[in-house]
């Protein structure tokens, strides 16, 4: 497998850049602005290697795509960056592997859950800063989770919120 390039938003001065890099397969944009719209819109991007321009990200465009369910693409790039088996993956985000090999679309309770995780990994990404750092945060236990993983912890939104509340500590220096 090629190595998992992060982006950083930032870094973008034309749309064209924009677009060039949620379309590679091995890039992950990083550093989205904190509005929830554009937050959620560069994940679900990351997810489905597609580009909403900031102007057109809105949580409507998000719950639309939830609503409609995502695509196999999202499920297998969030195993692609965090590392996971499907197994793994899988067993957090409630989808049974029977399910999981036949799944060409996901329902929209399916797809929230694919995205809560991607959340969570993403702001793992943002605060460590690398990816081999952020998977290895994200499957090793934690005192401050009761001695559970972040990936344990996203099985259910209070859980992945959590994990978030733990990152933002981190990120502003908080002992935890």
């Amino acid at each position: 497998m090629d190595a998992i390039v992060l982006k950083h938003w930032p870094e973008f001065t034309t749309e064209a850049q924009m677009q060039s890099a949620f379309k590679h397969k091995n890039a992950w944009v990083v550093d989205a602005p904190r509005s929830a719209a554009l937050w959620y819109n560069t994940v679900l991007g990351n997810l489905s290697c597609s580009y909403v321009s900031p102007e057109l990200a809105t949580i409507e465009s998000v719950r639309d795509i939830l609503g409609r369910g995502l695509s196999r693409t999202a499920f297998d790039r969030l195993k692609q960056i965090t590392d996971l088996s499907s197994d793994q993956l899988g067993k957090t985000v409630r989808i049974p592997q029977r399910t999981l090999s036949r799944r060409a679309k996901f329902k929209p309770e399916e797809s929230e859950r694919i995205l809560r995780v991607a959340s969570a990994f993403q702001k793992a990404l943002e605060v460590l800063g690398g990816v081999d750092e952020a998977r290895r945060w994200f499957v090793a236990p934690k005192r401050a989770l009761g001695g559970r993983t972040p990936l344990e912890f996203c099985d259910t939104e209070p859980g992945a919120q959590e994990v978030e509340h733990l990152l933002g500590r981190i990120e502003h220096g908080v002992f935890t």
